[in-house]
C-alpha cells in the first residue's frame, strides 16, 4: 500500500528531538512511501535556506528508497512574516495550522496570503468544518476553489481527526468536494511514532477514493 506521512519535526525545530535523517530511515523502515519534514517557520527564522538545502541532500541520499519532500509548518497566530513566501518558492509544500483557532489570523486574510504561494499549501491542525460554521461558508468548496489541501493529523491531539474516522457525512463531503487530503504523524519524537494510525488513515482515504497531494 502507497503510505504518505506529511508531517514530521526534527531538531530544526524547537521542540523535535531527531535528525532529519533519522526520521526519514524510521520511515522507510515502516514502509512509509513518502516522507514530508516540515519544521517550524519561527523556530528555522533565517536560516530556511540551510534548512532547504539540508531536506534537498536528504532527497538525494534516500532517493532508492523514498521519496523525501521539503515542507515548512507555518504559525497563524500571529499572521507570518511577508517574506515567507518568496523564502519559500523552492519547497514542496507548506502547511498552515491551527487556522481554526480563535486567536488565528483571519480567514479571509488568510486567502490573501495563499496566494502569495507559488508552492502547494495545506491546513494542518485545522477542523475545516468547525471554520466553515463560523464563517458561515462551504470550507471544502473554498479549499478547492483555492487549491487547499487538507491534512488528517494522526497525532491524537486533534478530535476532528476521531470524528473524521468514523463520519460517514463529512467522509462522503470531503470526498464529493474534490479536495485533496494528507496524513500527518506530526512527530516530534520517534519514540511516539504512530505506525498503525498512519498506516490507518492513508487505508481510510485510498478506501474512500480521496486524493492525496
Amino acid at each position: 500500500m502507497y503510505i504518505t506521512d506529511l508531517h514530521n519535526h526534527t531538531i530544526f525545530s524547537y521542540d523535535g528531538s531527531d535528525t532529519p535523517d533519522a526520521i526519514i530511515e524510521n520511515a522507510i523502515n515502516c514502509g512509509v512511501s513518502v516522507i514530508g519534514i516540515t519544521d517550524h517557520q519561527f523556530t528555522i527564522g533565517e536560516n530556511l535556506p540551510t534548512y532547504y538545502e539540508y531536506i534537498q541532500h536528504c532527497k538525494i541520499k534516500y532517493a532508492d528508497k523514498i521519496r523525501v519532500l521539503c515542507g515548512l509548518e507555518i504559525g497563524t497566530r500571529p499572521a507570518p512574516p511577508e517574506a515567507l513566501p518568496k523564502a519559500t518558492s523552492r519547497f514542496d509544500y507548506v502547511l498552515f495550522e491551527s487556522l481554526d483557532d480563535a486567536r488565528a489570523m483571519d480567514l479571509y486574510e488568510f486567502l490573501e496570503w495563499r496566494r502569495l504561494f507559488t508552492c502547494k499549501v495545506g491546513l494542518a491542525h485545522t477542523d475545516i468544518f468547525k471554520l466553515g460554521e463560523r464563517y458561515v461558508l462551504d470550507m471544502i468548496r473554498l479549499m478547492r476553489d483555492n487549491d487547499i489541501f487538507w491534512e488528517l493529523n494522526t497525532s491524537g491531539n486533534y478530535p476532528y481527526y476521531y470524528d473524521f474516522l468514523t463520519n460517514e457525512k463529512k467522509q462522503r463531503a470531503v470526498r464529493d468536494g474534490g479536495i485533496c487530503v494528507s496524513v500527518g504523524s506530526d512527530t516530534h519524537s520517534l519514540a511516539e511514532y504512530r505506525k498503525k494510525q498512519i498506516r490507518a488513515a492513508n487505508e481510510l482515504l485510498q478506501r474512500l477514493g480521496i486524493p492525496m497531494p
